[in-house]
């Protein structure tokens, strides 16, 4: 079909311009948009009993190769779906699935916590059930994780920090009063040998994203305040390596980016001093009409972020540099 004219615009105010192509002739002839991004292969489609609010994927043990469950939070429940030659609901996983649940993750080597609003359930490997509850009067709003460290933040800005000790149990470590509502919070990824992280990012309402200590030391004090131009939605640290395979054959040392999705549609980035905390080189790209959510992926073997807003976005690593790239889904 002949391609008889062709236009460059961004007629829809979107992130990225249009190509608008008028192809064929007579009663065969159309007008066609092309976006750019990324081509991606839909693997299963499966029918929901309604809107979800989350979806995780988790496995039983650090050391399994594939994931176990496909947990869906949903306004008032959450669903568990087991993995294997076919995808199943569950109802003996120890999940709470009376409530929506905030977070999902492995904790330790061998163990499952849910985060939801009233509380934290911490599942054994051997089925036994631990539960931290709330305050009375107080919920779980917001929750950042890794596989050894949590911190939740209550109604009214209160933050709780938790450890997974040597025995794998989840212990209360420290409390913080922050001065108002928190909007979002993320735990860097823990260094390889190490059993903690030590940077702590809390987004806040009144356009602020501060970096707090996870040491032990100065734990839960603020290190450094980055203001951006609107309210953060979501935060992410992503380890980003310097150079892969240089002139010694060798990996040098990542850089730490803290990722900060805001209200207005931007994406804000910044580099984290791995060693004061400090906040350095801040770069910002508008995403789309809707306040970006950031997820960390994997792709390639290495560490990505999907940022969801009015049009999908990858952050991934290629040839040692990072891209954003659209996703055409």
């Amino acid at each position: 079909m002949p391609l008889m004219d062709m236009k460059v615009l961004n007629l829809f105010e979107e992130e990225t311009p249009q190509i608008f192509s008028l192809c064929g002739r007579g009663p065969r002839s159309s007008l066609r948009i092309l976006r750019p991004g990324l081509a991606i292969s839909e693997m299963a489609v499966s029918q929901l009993p309604g809107q979800p609010s989350a979806v995780w994927t988790v496995k039983k043990n650090v050391s399994d190769e594939f994931d176990a469950y496909i947990v869906v939070s949903f306004t008032n429940a959450t669903l568990v779906l087991s993995i294997g030659e076919t995808v199943e609901e569950v109802n003996d996983s120890g999940f709470l699935d009376t409530t929506p649940s905030l977070a999902v993750s492995l904790i330790g080597d061998d163990s499952l916590m849910q985060v939801h609003p009233n509380g934290i359930r911490h599942i054994r490997e051997d089925g036994r059930i631990n539960e931290w509850r709330t305050p009375s009067k107080r919920s779980i709003v917001k929750v950042g994780y890794n596989r050894l460290q949590v911190v939740i933040a209550l109604s009214g800005g209160e933050l709780i920090y938790f450890e997974a000790d040597m025995t794998g149990q989840l212990m209360e470590v420290e409390k913080h009063e922050m001065s108002g509502d928190v909007a979002c919070l993320d735990i860097a990824p823990f260094p390889e040998g190490r059993q903690r992280s030590r940077f702590l990012a809390v987004g806040s309402y009144d356009n602020t994203v501060r970096i707090l200590s996870l040491d032990p030391d100065d734990c839960l004090q603020i290190l450094s305040v980055q203001s951006v131009s609107s309210a953060p939605e979501s935060l992410l640290f992503l380890e980003v390596q310097a150079s892969i395979g240089g002139e010694d054959g060798a990996d040098h040392p990542a850089n730490l980016f803290l990722n900060s999705g805001l209200q207005n549609g931007v994406l804000f980035r910044t580099v984290v001093d791995m060693v004061t905390g400090q906040l350095l080189d801040s770069r910002s790209r508008f995403l789309g009409l809707k306040p970006p959510k950031l997820f960390s992926i994997s792709v390639r073997g290495r560490s990505a972020m999907l940022c969801l807003s009015s049009r999908p976005w990858l952050g991934y690593i290629h040839w040692g540099h990072f891209h954003l790239t659209p996703l055409s889904y």
